[in-house]
């Protein structure tokens, strides 16, 4: 990587200009620590081991220190990273109970911001947690790292599509888009980089491809299912006008289909892998697509064989992670909901673990009453502006049939109800029957990652 750099396209104004200085002091700083990450992560096996027992043993001990909620889930011995595979698994419960107990276990001398996240709740239930800014930092710096740890260009647009997460945006029919003269935060002083836009995709087709035709697109960030949109409007035709030069796939099932289509124009696909109260989980390998090495600065991955699924002919285990920077609100050992496959070295070469065959990243498509097919998206985040609830399911049954269940609620009133049908129905199509009823538990037997969506017929 670092004899890439000499490579690649400069500013003219690169560098410092003042006396002692190289560069920029940000740009310095996060360009050696996209180094550290390179080095850590892809050098020496034990040095980087150590690392982690060290950056482990730390987040332990901070967390008996200052959480009677911890305390009581460790073993009575000396706290260091020894202990891990001795406690208990961590399940969505437990990261909210510890939070609303405790709060946030970073001290606050009113110079450090705290802040909360909640998930959207792709799993039926959102988790809430305390982030500090040292965690965004390393989301955004991390994230960045892998550009350069995969040789891409800086030079690329960077094109983002996300869902609406909020009732405000959601109510609103025009795309709201962000836009910035580059995406390469600091460095972006240094290396020349493309421009930025980030797109809220409000469930018109024609909007969105008209906001994307406007430029070349370069690198698009995007779930499938808006991928899926493009395809099914204009063909690989329009993936061509719109200039896209690689697809960063995230989120949800990543449909072999497309990836083949895209790849026959020469369009290649990444995907990620991670959760919002973790950040990054894993990146897949660049030489063997759908297995995934795991981001070894930010987490500690397990796979525990006591709770396991079949998937496909193929033996597939709990996947446990250990986030090593959630001094806030620490995850550890926790249950994210995914089944996977780790392996302790990539047939790439890497020597680190490896994540494949990951089940339970869900494909949010629905089947519509005219027989055609169109994504799915409602966040849990979303749905608890309107209504209150532990937890929910929505599953499609049939072409005609929308059902939905809204646990830790014995009832609605009739307001309640009535906004969640019109939310539901602004989200799929006014020919649906949509069936919702208030449950004290749902019954997730016959669906062990708690998808929140799911159809019996797409």
């Amino acid at each position: 990587m670092l004899f890439s750099l000499t490579q690649r396209p400069l500013n003219a104004n690169a560098y410092g200009d003042r006396p002692y200085v190289f560069m920029d002091q940000a740009a310095h700083n996060d360009l050696a620590n996209i180094a550290s990450i390179n080095l850590i992560e892809n050098g020496d096996r034990t040095a980087r081991e150590i690392w982690q027992n060290r950056q482990l043993t730390n987040l332990l001990k901070h967390a008996h220190e200052r959480s009677a909620f911890w305390r009581k889930r460790m073993p009575s011995r000396i706290i260091n990273y020894g202990i891990l595979k001795f406690l208990p698994v961590q399940g969505r419960y437990d990261v909210t109970t510890q939070m609303t107990l405790e709060g946030s276990l970073v001290a606050s001398d009113g110079k450090a911001p705290i802040s909360t996240y909640a998930s959207t709740g792709s799993t039926g239930t959102p988790v809430k947690i305390y982030t500090s800014h040292e965690n965004t930092y390393y989301n955004g710096i991390r994230s960045l790292a892998q550009i350069f740890i995969d040789d891409l260009s800086l030079d690329e647009n960077w094109v983002q599509i996300v869902p609406p997460v909020r009732m405000a945006a959601f109510k609103k029919n025009t795309l709201a888009v962000k836009r910035a003269d580059s995406w390469a935060g600091s460095l972006g002083k240094v290396f020349r980089s493309g421009s930025s836009k980030k797109i809220e995709y409000r469930y018109d087709d024609d909007c969105l491809i008209n906001e994307l035709l406007k430029e070349r697109v370069g690198y698009l960030l995007s779930p499938s299912r808006y991928v899926e949109i493009l395809i099914a409007s204009g063909g690989i035709d329009l993936i061509k006008k719109l200039g896209i030069k690689l697809w960063f796939h995230l989120s949800d099932y990543r449909d072999p289909e497309i990836v083949s289509k895209l790849s026959a124009i020469g369009v290649p696909s990444l995907s990620n892998y991670s959760a919002v109260e973790i950040g990054p989980i894993a990146f897949e390998c660049t030489k063997h697509q759908g297995y995934f090495h795991v981001a070894h600065t930010n987490v500690i991955v397990e796979s525990d064989d006591k709770l396991a699924v079949s998937y496909n002919g193929t033996s597939l285990a709990r996947l446990l992670v250990t986030h090593l920077h959630s001094y806030a609100t620490p995850i550890i050992r926790y249950d994210v909901g995914d089944f996977g496959q780790v392996e302790q070295k990539c047939r790439c070469g890497h020597d680190g673990p490896t994540i494949s065959n990951i089940f339970g990243r869900g494909k949010h498509f629905l089947r519509l009453p005219d027989g055609k097919l169109r994504p799915f998206y409602l966040s849990t985040r979303l749905l608890h502006e309107v209504v209150a609830f532990k937890e929910c399911c929505i599953r499609q049954t049939d072409s005609q049939t929308i059902k939905v269940e809204i646990g830790g609620r014995d009832n609605l009133t009739p307001d309640e109800e009535n906004k969640l049908k019109q939310i539901i129905i602004k989200a799929t199509d006014p020919g649906f029957t949509i069936h919702i009823s208030p449950v004290q538990q749902i019954d997730w037997s016959s669906n062990p990652k708690r998808l929140f969506f799911s159809s019996a017929v797409a």
